[in-house]
């Protein structure tokens, strides 16, 4: 799944941390990343628009490839402090043409098939299993969908932002909550930025009452989206990339109802009917 890339230009300053020596590469090593795919990388955060496409193309643009990229420029270059905050800012920058989107961004892309369901329009492929949540004692009232792929699935649910509630506040409740069930709960930055990668109490026989499960985040303009990733997309050591990018490929359409209908942002069926 494609992501948009925006062309992020750097003071004058950084962008000559390369052509002082001509190099448009890393000696260092990134974690993760080739020599070819990591140099792509940083011409795209120093500017080059001929690099951006093709950055977008190959879908590198995620937090944790960023942040291995720039710890491996600043180690390197011994970047005074204006560069750093440059490159940074540009990394912030390239975040931001990433998704999850809201409905009314520009920049989200267009070629991707979206399955609407009202509050969510969520990217879909051939063969991928669609199941919608209700409230409990209200089956009329959707507000989450739950996709299956292979082994895999992840949940999304999105929900209004009200007062101080972000992802942050939201992660560290739902870590709180894991731990003290029973289970665990350890936080990583992940292809969709910081996430929880959690084992929870669920119930079942002894040895199958255990869950794996990688808890996603995203903040919008008045909205966090929250994809729950299970199966084997959430074992340990799993690079499988489908949840993510599905996670990120998802829009958000803020209802226009009152808030007095709760915080959980409300779903309908497809008109297809799925």
């Amino acid at each position: 799944m494609t992501q948009a890339v925006r062309r992020v230009p750097l003071s004058s300053s950084t962008g000559s941390l390369r052509e002082e020596d001509g190099r448009d590469d890393l000696s260092r090593p990134v974690p993760g990343l080739d020599a070819e795919n990591a140099g792509l990388m940083l011409r795209t955060l120093l500017g080059d628009a001929t690099a951006a496409p093709e950055t977008s193309r190959r879908d590198l643009i995620t937090l944790d490839r960023l942040l291995e990229v720039l710890v491996s420029v600043i180690v390197e270059e011994s970047l005074a402090e204006e560069e750093v905050e440059a490159l940074l800012e540009a990394a912030e920058e390239s975040c931001l043409a990433v998704g999850p989107w809201d409905e009314s961004d520009d920049r989200r892309p267009r070629d991707v098939e979206l399955v609407d369901l009202g509050g969510l329009l969520v990217p879909t492929e051939p063969g991928l299993k669609t199941e919608l949540m209700s409230l409990r004692g209200d089956q009329r009232s959707l507000v989450g969908v739950t996709l299956f792929r292979g082994r895999t699935a992840i949940q999304l649910q999105a929900f209004r932002a009200l007062g101080d509630t972000c992802w942050a506040t939201v992660r560290e409740d739902l870590a709180r909550a894991f731990r003290r069930g029973g289970g665990s709960a350890e936080e990583h930055v992940g292809p969709a930025g910081r996430e929880l990668q959690s084992v929870v109490r669920i119930q079942g026989p002894p040895g199958k009452d255990r869950q794996t499960a990688r808890v996603l985040g995203h903040d919008g303009p008045g909205w966090i989206l929250r994809g729950i990733v299970t199966g084997a997309g959430a074992e340990p050591g799993s690079t499988e990339e489908w949840p993510y990018a599905t996670f990120q490929g998802t829009v958000v359409r803020m209802p226009a109802e009152p808030r007095s209908t709760g915080s959980l942002i409300r779903l309908r069926r497809p008109e297809s009917g799925a």
